[in-house]
């Protein structure tokens, strides 16, 4: 029969702070070995008599002591850095009786003085130290007291012998220190780097985690002002629904790839001008998207009610402006949005267990929100009459009637939401229009100043361009502008009119974009 060659063992591996302490415990042996050569000296040399071997015996069970007392205290949980300044008192009272024990001999006790507050004064600072000089004092009068006083006279010749190997210990003594400060210092570089590379991993693991949270809830739990309890609150909220008319037999038609980047890129968008009008994203469903206003940060029912419905305002006029890049991008289907928007009280906060919680809202008016996205128009903002009472002075909004909607037994008062006021006539801030070879989109309160002069030099361009026949082909986006120019797409007799509408354009911008 063959055996099976044993494995070795695995030493078991020990970390930064576990070498530290066991380096502090060899350095605290080493200081005792150094005063136990000093005794056993002075023994041989008979300066001393023979019963101070209990001296010796008792110097090297110290460490062991000492070594036992840490054991102790690492079982009972008693922080270590109370225990080491003990331990580091009691070290100076024994030093103080061993220099009595030396007769208090001149270089063999400088140089026991020198080991213990050296230790100290780098260890524990000046409080320490001086701590450490009174506990030294105490042990040197006690062991004094003990033997009557004893000394060496400083003009008695002292044996080269143990001065000899005085000097020789504290040699050794501030070599091992200094290497034992040097790996504490490496110790201390790797711990550093440790904790750089877990700190970055934390980042970007919060940077990953943040993009399932709505920003403004992320933001207050890394701050500390909200906790991931359970627990909820009823608040007045204004609820905004939106979807994609036909998006599910739209997505039967189109190759995957295509459907994906579209669906992310309107996503994408309307996730943009929701953060932008300080809106909370609940959650997206396929093509659905749900956004709140007041919760975790309100500005008021009527500031809240009146950034929601601007938002949706925008999301449809943006709507235009992916309409136009996906036609060139080949997708035909016109995509158009519905929207609904209602204001009311809701029960907002984190539903689920403590394993797996949600942050949304639940309630009646967040019911009615979804069924007036259900009954809107493609290409509209339907809102209810709670939300067109918050919002009447600054949106201008048309009374559609009453309409029936499910879970409701009585008829809902709803009105369409058609712009701002302050956005009416000629002061409209959109500009959007779309023909065979030619599309134009504009938000002038949108455009950022560095991209004002491109985008005049565009339109300028592509006019003059144009009215000479010269064959153009433009493609340019930019923040809250899109212009799309084909000539030999356009028809002769639209010609003309393009023309004119890019010069109007440009003269919006002039006047409107400041830089």
């Amino acid at each position: 029969m063959t055996s099976t060659p044993k494995k070795k063992a695995r030493r078991p591996v020990v970390g930064p702070m576990e070498r530290a302490r066991r380096q502090a415990n060899y350095i605290r042996l080493l200081a005792f070995l150094v005063a136990v050569m000093m005794l056993v000296v002075g023994l041989k040399l008979q300066l001393y008599p023979e019963m101070y071997l209990l001296g010796v015996a008792g110097l090297l069970a110290y460490p062991l002591i000492a070594q036992g007392v840490l054991f102790a205290a690492e079982r009972r949980d008693i922080p270590e850095s109370s225990v080491h300044q003990w331990l580091m008192q009691m070290d100076a009272m024994v030093i103080g009786m061993t220099c009595a024990l030396l007769h208090f001999a001149l270089v063999p006790s400088l140089v026991l003085l020198i080991i213990v507050h050296a230790n100290a004064v780098t260890s524990g600072g000046l409080k320490s130290w001086a701590l450490n000089l009174l506990m030294t004092t105490i042990g040197a009068l006690v062991m004094g007291a003990a033997l009557g006083f004893p000394y060496l006279s400083p003009s008695a010749p002292m044996p080269v012998l143990l001065t000899v190997i005085s000097l020789l210990g504290l040699g050794v003594y501030v070599g091992a220190s200094s290497a034992f400060a040097h790996y504490q210092a490496r110790y201390l570089k790797q711990a550093q780097e440790l904790v750089r590379r877990q700190q970055q991993q934390a980042v970007e693991l919060s940077r990953k985690l943040a993009k399932y949270l709505p920003p403004q809830i992320w933001g207050s739990m890394f701050s500390g002002k909200r906790d991931a309890k359970l627990e909820t609150r009823r608040k007045r909220l204004t609820v905004f629904f939106s979807d994609i008319k036909g998006f599910s037999a739209i997505s039967e038609e189109l190759p995957l790839e295509t459907l994906t980047s579209m669906l992310n890129t309107y996503l994408s968008e309307m996730t943009r001008i929701a953060l932008r009008h300080g809106g909370t994203i609940d959650k997206f469903i396929g093509d659905a998207v749900m956004v709140f206003f007041g919760d975790p940060k309100s500005e008021g029912a009527i500031e809240d009610a009146y950034r929601c419905v601007m938002m949706g305002i925008e999301m449809q006029e943006q709507m235009k402006l992916l309409r136009q890049r996906w036609k060139r991008e080949g997708i035909d289907h016109k995509l158009e949005i519905r929207i609904g928007i209602n204001t009311g009280y809701a029960t907002v906060g984190n539903f689920g267990t403590d394993s797996r919680m949600d942050y949304t809202i639940l309630g009646t008016d967040v019911n009615l929100a979804s069924r007036l996205e259900s009954a809107c128009r493609p290409g509209g903002v339907l809102i209810s009459e709670a939300t067109q009472e918050l919002v009447k002075d600054r949106i201008q909004c048309r009374n559609m009637g009453d309409i029936q909607v499910k879970g409701f037994n009585r008829p809902i008062p709803v009105y369409e939401a058609m712009g701002a006021k302050k956005d009416a006539g000629a002061k409209n801030r959109y500009v959007s229009a779309q023909t065979t070879g030619f599309g134009i989109h504009l938000d002038v309160e949108r455009i950022r100043n560095f991209d004002k002069n491109t985008i005049l030099k565009t339109l300028a361009r592509s006019a003059t361009e144009l009215k000479k026949e010269i064959a153009v082909s433009v493609d340019y986006e930019a923040e809250g502008f899109s212009l799309h120019v084909d000539s030999d797409a356009i028809k002769k007799r639209e010609r003309d009119r393009i023309i004119e509408m890019m010069g109007r354009a440009a003269k919006r911008v002039q006047t409107q974009v400041r830089v």
